[in-house]
C-alpha cells in the first residue's frame, strides 16, 4: 500500500523531466530568469493547493520483479481521492494482490495512513514553491528548439533532507506550468535503495495543468532479500473546490 498512497498524493511532489517532444538543444547551465522563478512559484502554489482542494480518480498497479526482471507479484487498485478544502481522503474502490480481492484490508490501511499523516507535519513539498526555492539550487539546462518557450529546469537541494527531492522539470516559461517531470528522493529509509518518479501533467483544470500519469521504479529489501518494483498510475476526473 505504500506505493498506492504515495501515488494518490503524487501531484504534491511532482518534479523531474521526461524527454521533451521534438529535438532539444542544451542550454548553458545558468540560473533561470528571476521572472520565470516567480511564475513557477505562482503555479506551484496553485498546484500545491490541489492537495486539499482537488478530488480525482486513480487507477494503478504495482509489480515486484524477480532477479531476472520478470514480474512475480502484482497489486492493482482503483480509488478516488476526495478533498474537502482542509484534508483529502483516499477511498479505495477495488484492490487486489495477485488476483485476490483485498479491498477491505486496503481500506483499513488507508484509514490508518490518513490518521498517521494528520500527525506527521513533515512532507515533501514542490521545490519551486516560493517558500522552498531558498532550499535549492536551480539551473536552466535545456531549451526545446521546436518551441523555445519550453525549458528544462534542474533543481538540487542545498542540504539533502528527508523532505527534499532532486531532479528537473520541463516547464512552460510563459506560464510557469509544469509539462512533464520526474524526481528522486534525496533520502530514503534504510530498507530502500532508491525510488524514482516520473510524472506527466496532461490534465487541464482551472488551476492549471494537473498530474495525469505517475510512474515509479525502485528497489529495496534486507540483506539478500531484495526486490525491484515498478508501478504506474493514471489520474483523471478532477473536481476542484472553489
Amino acid at each position: 500500500m505504500v506505493f498506492e498512497l504515495q501515488v494518490a498524493r503524487g501531484f504534491v511532489v511532482a518534479l523531474t523531466a521526461l524527454a521533451a517532444v521534438g529535438i532539444s538543444r542544451p542550454a548553458s547551465a545558468a540560473a533561470p530568469d528571476p521572472a520565470l522563478m516567480v511564475r513557477l512559484a505562482e503555479y506551484s502554489a496553485r498546484l500545491d493547493s490541489m492537495r486539499t482542494h482537488a478530488s480525482y480518480a486513480i487507477e494503478g498497479q504495482l509489480e515486484t520483479l524477480d532477479r531476472s526482471g520478470k514480474p512475480d507479484s502484482l497489486k492493482t487498485m482503483k480509488a478516488r481521492v476526495d478533498a474537502d478544502g482542509t484534508t483529502a481522503k483516499l477511498n479505495v474502490i477495488h484492490y487486489t494482490e495477485d488476483g485476490e480481492d483485498k479491498t477491505e484490508d486496503a481500506r483499513k490501511k488507508a484509514r490508518e495512513r490518513d490518521e498517521k499523516r494528520k500527525k506527521d507535519k513533515k512532507r515533501l513539498r514542490i521545490p519551486t514553491l516560493a517558500s522552498e526555492q531558498p532550499r535549492y539550487v536551480f539551473d536552466e539546462v535545456e531549451v526545446d528548439s521546436s518551441d523555445p518557450s519550453r525549458v528544462k529546469i534542474s533543481f538540487v537541494p542545498k542540504s539533502p533532507e528527508e523532505d527534499t527531492v532532486e531532479g528537473s522539470a520541463w516547464v512552460d516559461s510563459r506560464t510557469g506550468a509544469f509539462i512533464s517531470a520526474g524526481f528522486k528522493l534525496s533520502k530514503t529509509s534504510m530498507f530502500v535503495d532508491y525510488v524514482h518518479f516520473t510524472v506527466e501533467f496532461g490534465e487541464s483544470t482551472r488551476l492549471g495543468p494537473a498530474v495525469s500519469t505517475v510512474l515509479v521504479e525502485g528497489q529495496g529489501g534486507i540483506l539478500f532479500f531484495r526486490k525491484r518494483f515498478r508501478g504506474t498510475a493514471k489520474v483523471s476526473d478532477y473536481t476542484i473546490l472553489p
